[in-house]
């Protein structure tokens, strides 16, 4: 069964003609008008991706958005997703399993396998057939472009406005047109060459000026015996293009052109093998050998080569252009396939130096740089310079060289460059030459074009892997295959090792060596070809750092960062600013360190992993745990200045912090704080958990001060993603801290394991909490320590929060009592107003209430007075929500619904997610009560995507809870019982029968 007609009874977006949604009963639709549309596509073109609200404006408009662009996004969404329910409504069983738009963070997610977008499927169909070609099934391939071009229905995203559809417009127009062309050349690789006339000539009046096709009809024409046309096809090609682009026929076209000429039989073979090097017109002439003067030194094209379309292009444009003294240089870390790329753009570009070809490895067999003034005599021996004849002295040489090269046109390909300095005797003078130069590390090198070589992109990854391995690899594992890819970090070195293993071991699965590669110990020995590994590679770029360089590249592997700036790296090698700098662009200069905007750095996986294996076994333990505590030093500067910048209570918070080395961070204001504080999370989990392994005791109490004032921010971010570094820290705190350490750090466990979506987690934060109770005591004075006071304080507050949650409402109001009392010890108004907002809580939630409803409302406006005066938005969105939460247990679901919405805008506005979430699902449940379950069927699914961002087991129970009551109401039962099965199942995993809150009326 071919891939079109598997998805035949399952809904799918056309996009290569006009945009229409197909049901699963296959009813086409338009959905929408052209701005609608065009989201749907933008979505379509992404599927499981988010796409941000930001997106998908630039999309929409070419210049400055309206005011009312974000408005006009949500309102298109609006009208697809009634587009989408309609359809599927219409369909037999309701429209199980059919694309959905979800909300998630600031844009949307449409539900939907690739393979059920034409644009995508397309994709695939051309790529599986170019595998079938290149391993020796041309027909296949021809076969498999055939059933994909048919999908077009005309040109893609047809009659859609903005730059979105303008740009991919043009990129899958380009698929179309190289698919056309590769299918008509595998057509004559089959030997099918009358057959092929005339729908070669078809594609050329769409497709004029592509050379290829104009090179399939010289040899189509030719091998079905129609030479005087083949000679006739190649002068309308060259008329078109002088008198059109005002450029002549490229080099293939006029070696072909010149071997029809000349009569070559040779041409009238059809290759017995497939794949794109056997298809004509490249290498389809066979002219006479050249001289003894031409070099011809290239070495072959490695036989797996995959990808690198775009850099292709460039260098062959660059090298053929005509430019004078031509240079191309290729840079990149060992092992991003410099060498592979170079000889591919090197045989692609040969014909154009009919003089030669010279090519020299400037890296000695040891990894040392080659002496030029060697180099230079086998270029001159190449050339036909008698042995006798060349000069000793290296300036001779080179001098010599320039005046032989004076009048040829010779391309040199210098391989594994060193430094400019190595490179620039061996340049030739004559402006007919080119040079092609590979090096890690040859920023300063005056070029025409530099390329910087990264990994291959995902699919070009996986498709080496299958080259070597067998494309069954593929076909059998393709998620393990993508993982393996992603662990090999894309870099073709890398998976040519993976796939050799594989190749080497068929009784392997996928999944078992990607397996091993998971394991950081022996990722980098797993990953060998031949004698040839990963590490001998990275040790060749290592071995030529300074002392002082290398030393900062084994250092700033010690802290577990996915990301780190100049600021950071001086904080953990302890060392000025300026100076850091200058290392860190030194060390990209060399690419064993990479950049991705100015002033921020990473390592490349695997050269993470080998700075770490090495600095673990020539780091002194004394400096491996300098480094560490310098890391987290800088993350509680971060926190600290984030903290200041954003709370309330920033003083107290931040007034007995553990001494620290680096400075306050400078930050603007709130958004630039939040901002930090979310960038800096999954390194926050890391380095932590990297002290409490090393138990260093400085560095353990400036982690436990890190935890502890995180939770300032869990509003804004995924609190329990910080769960596994909680637990690791608390046992190093007890092994290496005093009381105030100790009694903090449980106070941060308990926090953040409150949050932590993991069964057990809610016993064990009650259970630390508690004990932050009995080390500070029940009502420690703000006079003893505010360290102890504010932790006792947050303490009754999580407990009372805890029990609120699990139902047990008379202790969470004595924990509430206790807080309030405690703070009042401080004679602050807003403290004691938001530990009474917790009690409010667990009034309005208790069906065994002690306090009036409307009394409650009212206690609520007093406090919301008095958070409004002190600018506290966290605690103000609280009490008035906790006021609408009033008015909806007192059946005023429709006043309930206003104040709702009114705080989720502000809540929205000041980027408080975890309150935006909470308020969604609340308002739904106001919603549903109020007896409209569409809209609450909406405010719930973003309420339940904004849960799972969280990762929090009560907004996940809450949400799951109503989506599935609404849904029920709306009589689609089937999703609905899913839905509250999930809900049942979360709150068991909490310890409850259902939702710990009183029962709506």
């Amino acid at each position: 069964m071919s891939e079109m007609s598997a998805v035949q009874g399952a809904d799918r977006i056309r996009l290569l003609g006009p945009v229409r949604y197909v049901s699963a009963g296959g009813n086409v639709t338009r959905p929408g008008a052209p701005g609608p549309q065009t989201v749907l596509a933008a979505l379509a073109l992404s599927p499981g991706t988010l796409v941000t609200v930001d997106e998908l404006i630039d999309g929409l408009y070419f210049d400055d958005p309206p005011a009312s662009a974000r408005r006009v996004v949500v309102t298109y969404i609006h009208r697809l997703r009634a587009h989408l329910d309609r359809e599927a409504r219409a369909e037999p069983g309701g429209g199980e399993a059919r694309a959905a738009i979800e909300t998630m963070a600031d844009g949307y997610v449409l539900q939907l396998p690739e393979d059920r977008v034409d644009a995508l499927l397309f994709r695939r169909l051309t790529a599986r057939a170019r595998r079938c070609a290149d391993a020796g099934d041309p027909a296949a391939g021809a076969a498999g472009l055939e059933e994909a071009l048919a999908m077009w229905q005309g040109p893609a995203l047809a009659g859609l406005p903005g730059p979105f559809a303008r740009d991919w417009r043009r990129a899958l127009g380009e698929q179309l047109a190289s698919a056309l062309e590769y299918r008509l050349e595998l057509l004559l690789a089959c030997g099918r060459h009358e057959e092929a006339v005339p729908d070669i000539v078809r594609a050329l009046k769409t497709y004029p000026y592509r050379e290829r096709l104009h090179g399939a009809l010289m040899l189509a024409l030719y091998r079905s015996g129609r030479a005087a046309e083949a000679l006739s096809a190649y002068d309308r090609a060259r008329r078109v293009l002088a008198e059109d682009l005002g450029i002549d026929t490229g080099p293939e076209l006029r070696t072909l052109h010149a071997a029809i000429l000349a009569g070559d039989h040779d041409l009238l073979l059809v290759p017995t093998q497939g794949g794109a090097d056997a298809v004509p017109p490249q290498g389809a002439a066979r002219g006479d050998v050249s001289v003894a003067q031409e070099p011809a030194q290239l070495p072959p094209v490695p036989c797996d080569f995959t990808g690198r379309q775009e850099q292709m292009s460039a260098l062959v444009s660059a090298l053929t252009a005509g430019r004078a003294h031509a240079v191309a240089v290729i840079t990149g870390m060992g092992g991003a396939g410099k060498t592979a790329l170079a000889l591919r753009a090197a045989h692609a570009v040969a014909g154009t130096y009919p003089d030669g070809q010279l090519y020299a490895n400037l890296r000695a067999p040891d990894g040392a740089p080659a002496e030029p003034a060697e180099v230079l005599a086998g270029f001159l021996s190449g050339l036909g310079v008698p042995a006798e004849r060349i000069p000793a002295s290296l300036a001779e040489r080179a001098a010599l060289f320039r005046t032989v090269l004076s009048r040829r046109a010779v391309l040199v390909v210098l391989d594994n460059a060193a430094t400019t300095t190595q490179v620039e005797p061996l340049l030739p003078g004559a402006v007919r030459c080119a040079v092609l130069i590979t090096g890690r590390a040859l920023a300063a090198m005056p070029a025409t074009v530099t390329l910087p070589l990264r990994g291959l992109g995902t699919d070009d990854a996986v498709e080496l892997i299958g080259k070597i391995a067998g494309i069954h690899r593929i076909q059998q594992e393709p998620e393990a295959v993508a993982a393996l890819a992603a662990a090999c970090g894309h870099l073709p070195l890398a998976l040519r090792g993976a796939g050799a293993r594989l190749a080497a071991r068929p009784g392997w699965s996928v999944a078992a060596l990607l397996e091993r590669v998971s394991d950081q110990a022996r990722l980098l020995a797993e990953l060998r070809v031949g004698e040839v590994t990963v590490e001998a590679v990275f040790e060749m770029s290592y071995a030529q750092l300074p002392s002082r360089h290398a030393q900062a590249f084994l250092a700033l592997s010690v802290p577990h960062c996915a990301e780190f700036d100049v600021r950071a790296a001086a904080a953990a090698l302890r060392m000025p600013e300026r100076e850091v700098e200058d290392v860190l662009e030194a060390l990209v200069d060399a690419a064993l360190l990479e950049t991705g905007s100015p002033g921020c750095y990473h390592f490349h996986d695997l050269v993470g992993a080998y700075a770490r294996q090495k600095a673990r076994a020539e780091l002194p333990r004394a400096e491996h745990r300098a480094v560490v505590r310098g890391a987290v030093d800088f993350l509680c500067a971060g926190v600290v200045a984030a903290v200041r910048a954003t709370q309330p209570l920033s003083g107290p918070l931040t007034a007995e912090i553990h001494p620290r080395r680096t400075a306050d961070l400078e930050m603007s204001g709130g958004p630039e704080a939040v901002r930090w504080v979310r960038a800096a999370l999954p390194t926050l989990t890391t380095v932590v958990e990297q002290v409490a392994a090393d138990g260093d005791p400085d560095a353990v109490a400036l982690a436990v001060d890190v935890l502890t004032l995180v939770p300032c921010f869990e509003e804004v971010l995924p609190l329990g993603a910080l769960g596994r570094a909680a637990t690791a820290l608390l046992p190093a705190a007890l092994a290496h801290g005093d009381r105030d350490v100790i009694g903090t750090a449980y106070y941060a466990a308990g926090t953040i394991l409150k949050k932590y979506p993991c069964s057990g987690s809610t016993d064990r934060a009650r259970e630390y909490l508690r004990k932050v109770v009995e080390i500070f005591g029940a009502a420690p004075s703000p006079a003893d320590g505010q360290r102890p006071f504010l932790a006792v304080l947050f303490t009754l507050a999580m407990l009372a929060q805890l029990e609120r949650e699990l139902g047990n409402f008379e202790a969470a109001r004595g924990y509430a009592q206790q807080s309030v009392a405690l703070a009042a010890t401080a004679g602050d108004q807003a403290l004691v107003a938001r530990r009474r907002t917790i009690l409010l809580q667990i009034e309005v939630l208790d069906p065994d209430r002690h306090t009036d409803l409307a009394a409650i409302g009212a206690q609520c406006r007093e406090l919301a007075a008095v958070l409004t005066r002190c600018q506290d938005v966290k605690w103000l969105i609280r009490v008035m929500m906790t006021e609408a939460d009033s008015l909806l247990y007192d059946g005023r679901h429709a006043a309930a619904a206003r104040l709702y919405r009114r705080v989720l805008e502000r809540a929205r506005a000041t980027h408080h997610v975890r309150n935006a979430t909470e308020c969604q699902f609340r308002l739904a449940e106001a919603l549903l009560a109020g007896g409209d379950a569409v809209a609450a069927v909406d405010h719930a699914r973003e309420a339940l995507a904004g849960a799972r961002d969280a990762g929090e087991q009560q907004l996940l129970a809450r949400s799951h809870q109503v989506l599935g009551e609404a849904l029920r109401a709306l009589g689609q039962s089937c999703e609905a019982d899913g839905h509250l099965a999930k809900a049942a199942e979360l709150h068991r995993e909490v310890r409850q029968a259902g939702p710990a809150v009183a029962a709506l009326p």
